[in-house]
């Protein structure tokens, strides 16, 4: 089902739940991947920046479903945009700071080992707003989003940027 505009004004940013603008993998089902969408459009105004700090916001909808073992070796989302009229390249990677403890875990756990992952998938919902985690220009644009996990990457899909009246 394709969503409008309007539709993404609505998910709630930073959340791994399901919404109405999550991408539809359920014809798939053995969906190995990654699959995002975002609006076809937003718009900026430099004196009302998003409540994040960032100038807007770009909310990505994505999910994956991708194996335990190729996890294990690389787990960073990385999120990329394309500015398509200068080919300019922004990179950021999809990583919240945790001020997490430093205490020792309660037990002994042994390390699992490549075999230990075989066949096994992790699947997860995420909602972040692009442009808190990739440095894009305060500027009107329109560019191809993907993401990657590892070797896996996602659809490609197109947003433009522009200045609110």
């Amino acid at each position: 089902m394709a969503n409008n505009n309007a539709d993404f004004e609505n998910i709630e940013l930073n959340s791994d739940s399901k919404n109405l603008c999550s991408p539809d993998v359920s014809t798939k089902s053995d969906f190995i991947g990654i699959a995002i969408n975002v609006p076809t459009e937003v718009e900026f105004n430099e004196a009302e920046p998003a409540e994040d700090g960032s100038f807007t916001v770009i909310p990505i909808c994505g999910y994956y479903q991708l194996g335990m073992n190729e996890l294990s070796k690389d787990s960073v989302i990385q999120l990329f945009a394309m500015d398509l009229e200068t080919q300019q390249v922004y990179r950021g990677e999809l990583i919240d700071e945790d001020a997490g403890t430093e205490e020792p875990m309660p037990f002994d756990e042994p390390e699992l080992l490549p075999q230990d992952l075989e066949g096994q998938l992790l699947s997860a919902y995420f909602n972040p707003n692009f442009t808190r985690y990739v440095n894009l220009p305060t500027a009107e644009a329109t560019y191809k989003i993907l993401v990657q996990v590892g070797q896996v990457k996602s659809n490609i899909v197109e947003i433009k940027v522009n200045r609110k009246d």
